[in-house]
């Protein structure tokens, strides 16, 4: 598996991707990204722009999955209740993870959050956050597998916005 930052080429995949993992959610009765407050292809292609997209590719070259890591202060962590951050360092958040459905149950996920870590050792980013809705348990426990502890509760300013903020300090 290679991880690199995706590419305008990579686009329509990624789109497709995230509609994919949209409808797992509802599937999963999970409000997360549902009712047009998840990624979009405006959003993906921002975020390819400012190069905070990256990618997991098969030996073959096929996208795996994809994962936004975004630099700086995200104003829904600044208030988190139920807990609180381990610290207050410059950190790097987690954003838009996605797994291409014809990888799905072959650890992708866990591969993705470990590359993305790697990642941010070597920019010197030490501490690193992610979240999720409360009903996602798959996401919730790739995130522990990878060494993230549960800090508390984040919310974003959509509907069903409260989410379970995760921190792990490497």
């Amino acid at each position: 598996m290679k991880f690199q930052q995706a590419t305008f080429n990579d686009l329509p995949m990624l789109t497709k991707i995230m509609t994919e993992a949209i409808e797992l959610l509802k599937k999963q009765g999970s409000p997360q990204w549902q009712n047009g407050h998840g990624p979009t292809a405006q959003k993906l292609t921002e975020d390819i722009r400012n190069q905070r997209t990256d990618i997991i590719k098969t030996a073959s070259g096929e996208i795996a999955g994809t994962i936004a890591l975004i630099p700086g202060v995200d104003p829904a962590y600044t208030a988190i209740t139920k807990g609180e951050w381990q610290g207050d360092a410059e950190y790097l958040a987690f954003h838009r993870v996605a797994i291409n459905q014809r990888f799905r149950g072959q650890k992708i996920a866990a591969k993705l959050l470990e590359a993305a870590v790697n990642e941010a050792a070597k920019s010197g980013i030490n501490d690193l956050r992610i979240d999720t809705h409360e009903l996602n348990i798959g996401m919730q426990k790739v995130i522990k597998e990878a060494g993230f502890h549960y800090c508390g509760v984040v919310h974003f300013p959509i509907p069903d916005g409260q989410r379970l903020a995760y921190q792990k300090i490497v």
